[in-house]
C-alpha cells in the first residue's frame, strides 16, 4: 500500500505542469490588458489584479505542492547517490518555492523594490529557478548509472543548462522588458517538460526501481 502512495505521488510533476499552464492561460485570457510576450506570470497573481485568486490559490499554490511531492517520490524511489538525494531534494525546494511564491504574491508590475510581500516573492522565484536547474543537472549526472534513466541522462543534463541559459536571457530583459514574459515561458516549459519525462518513466518503471535503486 505504501509503495502505490509513492508511485502515484509521481504523478505530481505532471498533474502540476498541466495546472500552472492551464491557469496560466486562463489568466492570462481573462486579464485583457495583459502581454504574456512581455509580463511575468506572477503578475497574474499580483496583489489586487483581477486573477490575483485564481492564479496564486488554484495555479501556484497547489501546483508548488505537486511538485514538491513529485521531488518527494524521486528522493524516495530513485537512485540513493548523494548527487541524486541532492537533486531530488532540490526539486522539493523548487515547488516549496512555487507554493511561497503564490502566498506572497508581488506588486504590479514586479520585479521591483515594493512592499515586503513583494520582496519575498522575487526573492522566492530566484531562488526557486535555481533549485529547479540544479536539481535537474545532478539528477541528469545521476541517471548516467542508473539503467532505467541512462538514456534521458544527456536530456536531462542539457534541460538544466538550456534552462540556465534561457533564466540568464529573462533576468537581461528585465530592465527593457522586452520578450521577458516570452523567456520566463521557455524556461518553465523546458522544466515542465523534463517533470513529465521522468514523471512518466518513474511511474511506468516503479517496480524495477526498487532493486535498481538498492
Amino acid at each position: 500500500m505504501k509503495r502505490n502512495v509513492f508511485k502515484f505521488l509521481t504523478l505530481g510533476g505532471i498533474i502540476g505542469s498541466i495546472l500552472f499552464t492551464v491557469i496560466t492561460l486562463l489568466s492570462g485570457y481573462l486579464q485583457t490588458d495583459y502581454n504574456p510576450l512581455n509580463n511575468f506570470v506572477s503578475e497574474l497573481g499580483a496583489t489586487n489584479s483581477s486573477t490575483e485568486l485564481l492564479m496564486n490559490r488554484i495555479g501556484f499554490i497547489p501546483s508548488g505542492i505537486l511538485f514538491s511531492l513529485f521531488g518527494f517520490s524521486l528522493l524516495i524511489n530513485v537512485s540513493k547517490r548523494l548527487k541524486s538525494r541532492i537533486g531530488s531534494l532540490l526539486i522539493m525546494i523548487f515547488g516549496l518555492g512555487m507554493t511561497l511564491a503564490g502566498i506572497f504574491s508581488c506588486d504590479p508590475g514586479c520585479p521591483y523594490i515594493g512592499t515586503m510581500e513583494s520582496i519575498i516573492h522575487d526573492r522566492v522565484s530566484a531562488v526557486t529557478f535555481i533549485s529547479a536547474i540544479l536539481g535537474i543537472i545532478l539528477m541528469g549526472i545521476s541517471f548516467k548509472k542508473m539503467n532505467t534513466f541512462r538514456n534521458i541522462s544527456l536530456y536531462t543534463i542539457l534541460t538544466g543548462f538550456i534552462s540556465l541559459i534561457l533564466m540568464i536571457i529573462m533576468i537581461s530583459s528585465f530592465e527593457s522588458r522586452n520578450l521577458t514574459g516570452l523567456w520566463q515561458r521557455l524556461l518553465l516549459l523546458s522544466i515542465f517538460s523534463w517533470t513529465i519525462v521522468v514523471g512518466l518513466r518513474v511511474f511506468k518503471n516503479f517496480n524495477e526501481l526498487k532493486t535498481e535503486s538498492d
